[in-house]
Formats: structure tokens, C-alpha cells, sequence
């Protein structure tokens, strides 16, 4: 339960950066591709929690 506390804290900030990322583009006017910026930000998510959940090993 709390590996997917973490993964859903990770995708809901992810998902806030990419809405004010989105907004101040389109303010600029320029217009963001849609897949690209999705794949970008599910490959970094699936980093950011890879990162987090990863076990450490003693040695």
C-alpha cells in the first residue's frame, strides 16, 4: 500500500508540472505534441518511483 501511495504522489506532481507546463506554452503560443509530452512524462514517473521504491542492499 505504500509503494502505490508513492507511485500516485509521483503521478499527480508529474501531471501538476506538465498542466503548468502546458499552460505557459500555450500563453506563449506555442503548442506542445500531446504523445511526446505524454511518453516523457510516464517514462519519467516510472523513474522518479523506480528511484524511490528501489530496495538498497547491505553489504
Amino acid at each position: 500500500m505504500k509503494n502505490f501511495l508513492k507511485g500516485t504522489a509521483i503521478m499527480v506532481i508529474i501531471l501538476v508540472v506538465l498542466i503548468a507546463v502546458n499552460m505557459a506554452c500555450n500563453l506563449n503560443g506555442i503548442d506542445l505534441d500531446a504523445p511526446a509530452t505524454g511518453t516523457v512524462s510516464a517514462v519519467s514517473a516510472m523513474l522518479i518511483y523506480e528511484g524511490l521504491t528501489k530496495k538498497r542492499k547491505s553489504n
